[in-house]
């Protein structure tokens, strides 16, 4: 039977299966979480057949497929490390990265990769552009004359639902989980924020971009085209990691979708946690951030000091500093397999910045977080993993000793948070088609249609104030005003009308009483 069962499978992929094609992956991304999150699904592409050419500001290591080259961009990672502050506020996050656009989109065109396709414009099936920040790269498909695909590290935003006009509304943020509408305040933040990032993306950043591309692209179009020529967009999110909101038909939610490949661990990692009887504790923040420059000395030394109390349980810390003290129930490494961690048994707690990737992670495996943000989506992710009730958030200026403490002891012997975190990640889990091969199936199916026409919101062709229908409500708002007029001036005219009536008769019944009295 179970033969029969996986013959059957296999059957089946094999008549969904398109011929071999060839994909361009361009992966411009000063981080290597974004990389990481992206290129497992140009790799088992590559494995199921396809020719895949990525070119990224990383390189996958100990990839042996054939089908699989993979090109370098430099001059791009390093740049964004002034946003791992966290005393930098949004407004200047966004500002610094504004001000790096022409910058970057120099060094981007400059690329030998890059001028390599602008030279010989070789011919590919569909191009899949990894989004942050860098919409002039939409730009690669226009000039290849091939289908765009955008893929999202992040959760649903607004960055990339302008590229399919996906409904982007205040109700959907993290703050309205537990009451449906949210406050006054968040949303008039919320759709404060959205309607300056429009703005600006539109009237400043925009044109910084295509001023710059120009140069070396004489003959791309403006932004608004790249845009539309946008086929599908792929997100790495699920509704177990954010607020349920609506989708238009070619926006994908693909959140997980390489996690449930568990790797065997390193020998002397896997001895540490199968060793961990008492549970063990899982510390990263992430690919970009240090623990050197994240916090400071006294926090350093707190969180030593507190992880050496929780004896005899473990703790896994990812740190690039070599402790001259380190207590003995604690391993340091300087790299890990966060995910393959994660799914190890033992893992009670994963303490984290809170990243895309590690909220995916830690709901995929049921692994409960503190979460200590930092910068971009990590405050997001946070407040809604709290809302949701698996996680608490412990901002990176209050942790000291006594708050460190008693939040891990809250986290560890409260048993809501385990249980909640491992409800979601059965609903992540139970999926009618694994995410992988949901993927899978939306880029062939863009590459055997030759893009995403059939799919395309017609919400694209209209303007922000027809999509919102501002429009519209001005239109109601000036008639109902016009008849407010003409009813309050007739209703006006009238009632004179009728006093003065009133008034007249009532001087002319005076005028003939006064007569016969006389």
């Amino acid at each position: 039977m179970l033969i029969i069962q996986c013959i059957t499978a296999i059957l089946a992929i094999l008549s969904t299966q398109i011929e071999g094609a060839k994909i361009l992956g361009i992966f411009w991304t000063p981080g290597k979480s974004h990389h990481m999150a992206g290129s497992p699904l140009l790799m088992e592409l590559a494995r199921r057949g396809h020719d895949v050419h990525l070119i990224s500001s990383f390189n996958d290591k100990n990839v042996d497929i054939p089908t699989y080259k993979q090109d370098l961009l430099t001059g791009i990672v390093g740049e964004f490390d002034i946003f791992m502050n966290s005393n930098i506020s949004m407004i200047r996050h966004i500002s610094e990265i504004w001000s790096l656009n022409k910058k970057l989109v120099a060094r981007f065109w400059q690329n030998k990769p890059i001028q390599e396709l602008i030279k010989n414009r070789p011919k590919y099936d569909v191009v899949v552009v990894l989004a942050f920040f860098n919409d002039y790269t939409l730009s690669i498909g226009k000039l290849l004359d091939a289908p765009v695909i955008v893929f999202s590290a992040m959760g649903t935003n607004a960055i990339n639902s302008q590229f399919v006009a996906n409904p982007n509304l205040p109700y959907e943020s993290t703050k309205a989980l537990n009451n449906y509408f949210g406050n006054l305040l968040d949303r008039f933040r919320i759709v404060t924020f959205n309607s300056l990032f429009h703005v600006i993306s539109k009237y400043i950043v925009h044109p910084i971009q295509e001023k710059a591309s120009h140069e070396y692209l004489p003959e791309m179009p403006n932004m608004n085209e790249l845009i539309n020529n946008v086929s599908l967009v792929l997100v790495n999110s699920h509704f177990t990691l954010e607020p349920s909101r609506p989708y238009v038909p070619n926006m994908i939610l693909i959140g997980g979708y390489y996690m449930q490949n568990v790797k065997p661990l390193p020998p002397n990692l896997k001895h540490f946690l199968d060793s961990a009887t008492e549970g063990a504790i899982l510390f990263s923040m992430g690919s970009a951030l240090k623990i050197e420059n994240s916090f400071r000395k006294d926090q350093k030394e707190a969180i030593l000091k507190v992880f050496s109390k929780l004896a005899p349980m473990k703790i896994v810390f990812k740190s690039e500093i070599d402790f001259p003290v380190v207590p003995k129930n604690v391993m340091i490494s300087n790299w890990l397999p966060q995910n393959d961690v994660l799914a190890h048994p033992n893992i009670k707690l994963f303490i984290s910045h809170c990243g895309r990737g590690g909220l995916t992670e830690a709901v995929t495996h049921g692994v409960p977080i503190l979460g200590i943000p930092f910068f971009a989506d990590q405050n997001e992710n946070v407040d809604f993993a709290s809302e949701a009730g698996f996680a608490i958030k412990l901002k990176p200026k209050d942790l000291t000793q006594e708050t460190f403490d008693s939040t891990l002891k809250e986290l560890l012997s409260n048993p809501k948070y385990a249980a909640n975190v491992k409800k979601r990640s059965s609903i992540l889990r139970e999926q009618p088609i694994k995410p992988m091969d949901n993927a899978i199936w939306w880029v062939e199916h863009i590459i055997e249609h030759k893009g995403g026409e059939h799919l395309r919101n017609t919400a694209m062709d209209l303007a922000w104030y027809q999509l919102y229908m501002v429009d519209i409500m001005l239109f109601c708002l000036v008639f109902s005003s016009i008849c407010l007029c003409v009813f309050f001036f007739t209703s006006r005219w009238l009632l004179r009308k009728i006093y003065r009536s009133f008034c007249s008769s009532k001087l002319n019944k005076e005028a003939v009483h006064k007569k016969k009295t006389n």
